[in-house]
């Protein structure tokens, strides 16, 4: 992206009006957008943007009572026991194309309660059954590193937009 194109002070995407089409904020208030050399600047690094986006997406989830809030198992280890489950907010879905070539598959992204986020995964089962395809998502038991990418701060954004949380 051009260092001098102006973004939105919150997401440091380009915005598409008076709401910002990355993560839905209003920007009218704004009296002057900055730069993406100066956004990049102000807001520290990557990873501390993403960490504040995580706190700010779990406050705000929490007051507002937790809309959304899901329960995916995980994995079953054992026949004898129940596989655990995960709750949390589905941030980035499952990925995939299975019917057309190239076949692609990219795994997404639960936050859990607790602030943790968990790789989901998706698993296509029924050939040659009458309600095939079914997908079935689970969730890591174990959590994952929060990932330090620009689009996380879009997802989380777009999560909470999803729920009517603004």
């Amino acid at each position: 992206m051009d260092p001098s194109a102006r973004v939105c002070p919150y997401c440091g995407e380009p915005p598409g009006g008076v709401f910002c089409a990355a993560c839905g904020r209003n920007l009218a208030a704004v009296e002057r957008l900055p730069t993406r050399a100066e956004w990049e600047g102000d807001s520290g690094s990557l990873e501390a943007r993403c960490s504040e986006a995580t706190a700010a997406f779990l406050a705000a989830m929490r007051a507002a009572g937790c809309p959304g809030l899901t329960s995916t198992r995980a994995p079953k280890r054992s026949a004898f026991r129940k596989a655990p489950a995960v709750r949390g907010w589905i941030v980035r879905p499952v990925e995939r194309e299975d019917f057309e070539e190239p076949r692609r598959y990219e795994p997404g992204l639960v936050l859990s309660e607790d602030g943790r986020f968990h790789r989901l995964d998706s698993e296509l089962r029924g050939w040659g059954q009458r309600d095939f395809p079914q997908f079935v998502h689970t969730v890591s038991a174990e959590p994952v590193e929060m990932p330090v990418e620009q689009r996380l701060v879009g997802e989380l954004a777009r999560a909470l937009e999803a729920h009517g949380i603004r």
